[in-house]
Order: structure tokens, then sequence, then C-alpha cells
């Protein structure tokens, strides 16, 4: 009530002129913005009002969202500026772990984003994470937007005085935070305890500040306000009938204290303004416009009163300009420091940075390097600053680093392929630095096992290598005329080791020597009665390229696949035991079948582009070019055809017949989708495929065209498929059905799969 009574005395005083030349200096105006999550971006349309006022605060103070907004304003964002950030950040993105799958290095682009969990392991111990988000993505765009005042260390010397307010979280005090890193001071605000993981500044972890001062009233008066302009635009305490749901009473057992704290503060604004956002809440970033139009709204209540003070004060002294920060587009780095590391070498970040000192480089390029140390996956979290010397920079790179180890999980359901569950084990620098070892093992009716090392070679481990062994267990049905004649349990082993480019964010080429075993067991049908086993060996040398610039794992919008590779087998060997029987005794026969070596050449393109904000036109093709000769059975180095998303190495989904329907050693395959996303992550799609065994490889080089194709050399297939990417994983429902067929084919799928 006091501070009422002042404000009422200096508008009262700023009338007589007399009065107020007695004034030896004008009051200082104080802006707080409380936290509220999505609700903060109404803090935009109030300062707009101030804007157009003429009504520049000489401090602003805010916590959460509020100390984005305030953040930002104070190192001279306009309003105006600010809503078109809220307008263009994918908030999806912003607000988890997701980055896109074309900013992860390409050795780790198969094993990202599939796993419904990622729990850290120290030694043999499975831990949990200290948050569900690390907020890489936020961290980056916050470095970014304030990279203007990255040499600035004491925040009451930005534009604007600033302070934001975190908790820490070992002790519950409120702690203030002016002086550092704006961007990390910033992150640490708006930590909120189990949803995004603590920071740590100077040896103290901190969270959300709305855990003890939502509304940081007490610290803007403190810098020197003598007049608080205070924005709320959180909740007070719910009552007993609203907490009706386990989510709303731990938020209320949570914040309660806060609660308390805010209704005391609010006691010392001399002008309070609550928005209406009771339509909203706080992850309502989608309805962003909405909450900027009720800021608006109570800021266009306010005008009068903000421009009836702006002139008040205007006659006691100058209003506070805001001087700008230039923002600079181009750097010239000098020095690079890097900091945090203690198990990974400099040399290996240093390697996969690529800077080198003395280069000028954009804003975007000095991004995207930082984007290629995160995507290997050895830290949670890479920030960066650059820092001013005159006209040269300091490029300063902290990072934090991983667990030694994570244990992932997914669980999925196909009714191709039944139930699986999906459990990953990787550790870095297990054996010998730097590397990653891997084990992945898939829990279902058709088992498998993906076991690798990789060790980064080179002086800046811009190369690999590889040693691995894959294994699976699958049945594969055989097919005549359509009908399924006979169905084998088949186990297939796969040892190699492989030397590869590891220097390429989205591409990696590189050369393998693998040996390759097959063996089949009649489950079921005719062939069971004259063949007991079949087994295949190939030693072979491979040679590749692969591209992936695609922006996510599944249901793709934008980017693009290629790989390309020559194979060429040196040593192979088919071995068939047979059964024959009479009337009194069975006899089995084995037969060894040595074939001549043969090369292969595969390639595989496939390209996702957007045609409007929510459609996209799906390309997919491939083609195999082989000079095996046909032996039989040979399951090692044939192809299957057929499914909606069949598991088996050497397959190529096709719509319209069943899972391995067709087998052929070359063919041609191509398929159109038109995907549109009705609303977030909900995707209907039209797919229309063909596949064809005899053209146009017969230009290419002499083949055998059998009967590959149920009695047909081509085929065109078509679907439909309504589908959600959720946090679960993927979910579809997909119909297909051949040209020439009758019959019509569906699939349900949900989860992660193995890849």
């Amino acid at each position: 009530m006091k501070r009422h009574f002042f404000l009422f005395l200096f508008l009262i005083a700023t009338a007589f002129p007399a009065i107020s030349e007695t004034q030896n200096e004008r009051p200082k105006i104080g802006l707080v913005l409380s936290g509220g999550g999505a609700k903060g971006l109404a803090h935009v349309g109030v300062i707009r009002a101030m804007e157009k006022a003429g009504l520049t605060p000489d401090y602003v103070t805010g916590t959460s969202m509020g100390s984005i907004v305030g953040g930002l304003y104070s190192i001279g964002y306009t309003a105006d500026e600010i809503e078109h950030m809220a307008a263009t950040v994918d908030w999806d993105v912003i607000l988890s772990n997701k980055i896109p799958l074309n900013e992860i290095t390409f050795e780790e682009k198969a094993y990202y984003g599939r796993y419904i969990a990622e729990l850290p392991v120290d030694g043999i111990k499975v831990g949990l994470p200290k948050g569900l988000i690390e907020g890489q993505q936020l961290s980056e765009l916050l470095a970014r937007l304030t990279r203007s005042v990255h040499d600035v260390e004491d925040f009451n010397n930005l534009p604007i005085p600033f302070a934001c307010v975190a908790a820490d979280i070992a002790t519950g005090e409120p702690v203030v935070l002016n002086r550092g890193s704006l961007s990390e001071s910033i992150r640490a605000s708006m930590a909120i305890p189990t949803a995004f993981t603590p920071v740590e500044i100077d040896d103290r972890l901190l969270v959300d500040g709305g855990l003890v001062r939502n509304f940081p009233v007490e610290e803007v008066i403190d810098m020197g306000a003598d007049i608080v302009i205070g924005v709320f635009v959180s909740n007070d305490l719910h009552t007993k009938e609203e907490m009706d749901n386990l989510i709303t009473v731990l938020t209320q057992s949570a914040f309660v204290t806060s609660a308390f704290d805010s209704r005391k503060q609010k006691e010392l604004v001399d002008i309070y303004i609550e928005p209406e956002l009771k339509d909203f809440n706080a992850g309502s970033f989608k309805q962003w416009q909405g909450i900027i139009e009720q800021g608006d709204k109570a800021g266009n209540e306010f005008y009068e009163t903000f421009k009836n003070l702006a002139d008040s004060i205007g006659r006691l002294g100058p209003l506070k300009e805001v001087g700008k920060f230039k923002k600079k587009d181009e750097y010239l780095i000098t020095d690079i420091t890097i900091t945090g590391n203690k198990k990974i070498s400099s040399k290996l970040i240093q390697g996969k940075l690529r800077i080198q000192e003395g280069s000028v480089l954009s804003i975007d390029e000095i991004e995207k390097q930082i984007s290629i140390i995160f995507g290997t996956r050895y830290f949670d979290k890479v920030e960066y600053e650059i820092i001013r010397n005159g006209p040269k920079y300091e490029l300063i790179i902290k990072v934090r680093e991983a667990p030694d180890g994570y244990l992932k999980m997914a669980v999925q359901y196909d009714s191709e392929n039944d139930i699986g569950i999906n459990a990953n084990i990787t550790y870095r620098n297990l054996f010998l630095p730097p590397s990653r070892a891997l084990l992945e093992f898939d829990f279902s009716k058709n088992p498998r096992l993906d076991i690798n090392l990789l060790k980064y070679i080179g002086e800046k481990q811009n190369a690999g290598i590889l040693l691995g062994f894959d294994w699976q267990d699958s049945e594969l049905p055989f097919y005549e005329n359509n009908l399924e004649i006979s169905r084998f349990d088949a186990d297939y082993s796969d040892l190699y080791i492989q030397l590869q480019s590891t220097s390429f964010q989205n591409f990696t080429f590189g050369g393998r020597a693998q040996f390759e075993f097959s063996e089949l067991t009649p489950i079921i049908g005719e062939l069971g009665r004259v063949v007991e086993q079949i087994k295949n060996r190939g030693i072979g040398l491979k040679f590749f390229t692969k591209y992936n610039s695609f922006d996510r794992q599944f249901f793709p919008r934008k980017g693009m696949y290629f790989s390309a590779s020559i194979k060429r087998v040196f040593d192979i060997r088919n071995k068939v035991t047979q059964i024959s029987e009479d009337s009194v005794v069975v006899n089995k026969t084995t037969i060894v079948q040595n074939m001549e070596p043969f090369t292969a050449v595969e390639a595989f393109f496939t390209y996702a582009f957007k045609v409007h904000k929510r459609f996209s036109i799906i390309t997919e093709n491939a083609m195999v070019v082989s000079s095996l000769e046909e032996p039989d059975f040979n399951i090692t180095d044939y192809y299957f055809i057929g499914g909606f998303n069949p598991r088996f190495r050497n397959i190529s989904e096709y719509w319209g017949a069943n899972d391995k329907e067709y087998v052929a050693p070359n063919y041609f395959y191509t398929k159109l989708v038109l995907q549109y996303e009705p609303f977030d992550n909900l995707f209907v799609s039209g797919i229309l495929n063909y596949v064809d065994v005899q053209y146009p490889m017969e230009l290419i080089y002499p083949i055998n065209v059998d009967n590959y194709l149920g009695g047909e050399t081509r085929r065109i297939g078509y679907g439909l498929s309504l589908g959600y990417n959720s946090p679960l994983g993927p979910i579809s429902f997909s119909l297909a059905k051949d040209t020439k067929s009758s019959k019509t084919l569906t699939n349900f799928n949900v989860g992660f799969w193995f890849r």
C-alpha cells in the first residue's frame, strides 16, 4: 500500500511544475514478468503497449518464461520481434529432446529416435535421468538470440539492466542470476523439475525459479526501481473442487510455496496487470497467437496509464533509451576454447568441429558445427559463446559429457511381425578411446542381434573401423502360384569388418569385408518332405556410399536418402541335405554346390519434399543388378519382396503382396507416396508402387527372368495408410491391394522397431 501511495503522490507532484523542479532525479521504472509456461507469451502484448506509450523500463526481472521474454527485451528485441520468434520457432522441437535426424552424425543415425526410454548407465548401474528434456535445441536457440551480448558479463550493462530468478534445488533458496551467460541463466530459470534437466552454475544446481519466486518483484526493487509494473500470467492455488486429477494435485504440491510468495510479491506492485488466460495452460505453445492477443488486450487497457506515466516521468528527466547491440552474422574466429570435457578428448571434439582458427564463419556455419558435435551422442549438452576481442572473436565450446553408457528400450507390435521388445546397451570408450560399443537385441518371434564396435581413427577422427556381428532368425515362406507351399526357419549370420568415413554429418563411404552364413530348416509344407536342411556360405567384399538428410526416422517430411554399393562374392557354397524314403528306410543325401563368383550392384533412393506446409511427396526407388547364377534356396544372395514393413536382410517392401511373398536375384522397385498432415503428427497417405524383375536390369546385364512374381514379370500395387507419430513410436493402419489380385491386405503397427 505504501508503494501505491508513493505512485499517487508522484503523479500529483508531476502535475505542478514548481514541485517537479525540486526533484533531483526522476523515479526509476521496474518491469516484472512472471513465469507461466506458454502463457508467458502474453508479456509480449503488454510490452507492445508500453512501447506505443513511449514507456521504457529502467530495470527488468523475470522468472521462467518471463525470463525469456524479459531477457530478450532487455537486450533490445522489440515486442514485434519476440512475437516473430514465437511464430516461427518449432515448439515441439524446442521443448523436447528431439533434434532433427539430419543433425545426427551418420554413424549414429540408425540408432537415433527409435526408443521409448533411454536410461543412463554408470559402470553396470542403471539410473534415471535428472530430467526428461536436456533442451539442446532450446540452448542453441537462446545462444543464437543472445549472441550480441555473449561478451557482457554483468547484466547491469545490458541495454536494460536485467535479472532472472532460479531455484537452488539443494537448498530451496531463490537465486538471482544477474551476471555470467545470459542464455545459460535464462535456461536455468525455466528448468522445470523432472521436465528439464537442472543447470549447474557456480557449483549450484538450479531449476525453475517458479518453485520459490515466480514473481520477482523484490528483486527489481533491489535493483533500484521506484515504480513497479508487474505482469502476472500464472495461476493461484486451485480450489478443492478443481483438484480432480493426479496432474493437478502434483502440480499444486510443487508450486504451493511459490503461490503464497507470489501473493506477497503482488502487494509490492504499483501497476498490476493480469491478462485473461483461463482458456490456455502452461503447455499451450501452439496457441501462441491467441495468448499474445490476450496480452495485447490487457496492455491496451493500461495504455493510458502507461502514457500518463511516460509523460509525467518525461517532465523530470529523459526516459531511458535502449541501445540495441548489433547482431553480427559473421565472425573472425581466432581462438577456440573447449571446456567441460573430461573423458572425451579435445582432439575428437576439434576433429568433429572442423573449424580452423583464423576462419571467418557465419552464425549458421558455427551452429551447424555445434550440432555435429552434439550429434556424435558423446554429449548431453553442447553450448557455445562468441566472445569479442576487438575485431576478433573467441569461440568457447562448453560440453557436458554423456554418461558412460545408455540402456535404451522400445516395445513394438506389427501384425506382420508380431510383438517385440527392443533393448539396446551403448557404451562410449568402453575398451579404448575414442570408440563406441553397442549391443542391441530384439526379443520377438523373429529375434535379431546387432553387436558392433566402432573405433575412430585419424588425427581428426574423420574415419572409423567398425567390427560387427549381425544375427537374425526368421520364418521364410515360399510361394508357388501365389500360394504358400512351404515355410522355413531361417538362421542368418554376418561377421564383418568395415572401414568408413566419419567426416560428414549426412554422408559416408567405405568398404567392408564380410563372411555370411545362413541355415534353413523346413517347418511346414511340401518341401519339408524332401529337404531336411539348407546351408549357404559366402565370403566377399563390398564398397558403398550412403547419404541421409531426412528430418526424422519415421514419417519424414523432407530430406533424401541414397545408398549405392557394389558387392563381389568370391567364395559361395550351398549345401542341401535331401530326404528320400521307400517302404523300408529313409535315406539322406547331401548335395554341395560351389558357385562361380558374382557381382551385385545395389542402388536405393528416397526423396521427400514439401509442396505445402502440410503436404509432402515421397518417392522411393530401388534397383539390384546381379550376375548371380540361379541356385536353389540361396537366401544369402537373393532378395525378398513383399509386405508393408518387412524385417529381413536383402528385402524390399511391396504394398499388395504378403510379407516376403516374392524372391528374385534382380529387381526394380518404385513407390510414390502422397502424404498429408491434417493435424500435427497425424498423417494420411496414398501409396502407389511398382515392381519389375526384368526391366531395366535386362538393358544393363543379361538376366534370366523366371517365375519370380507369381507368374508375372511386373506388378502394380496401391494402398492407403493412416499414421500417427506418437511418443510411443509410429502408429499406423494400412490397406493395400495388387491390381492382379482380388485380396485386400491390412497391417497394423504401433511402436519403434529394430532397423
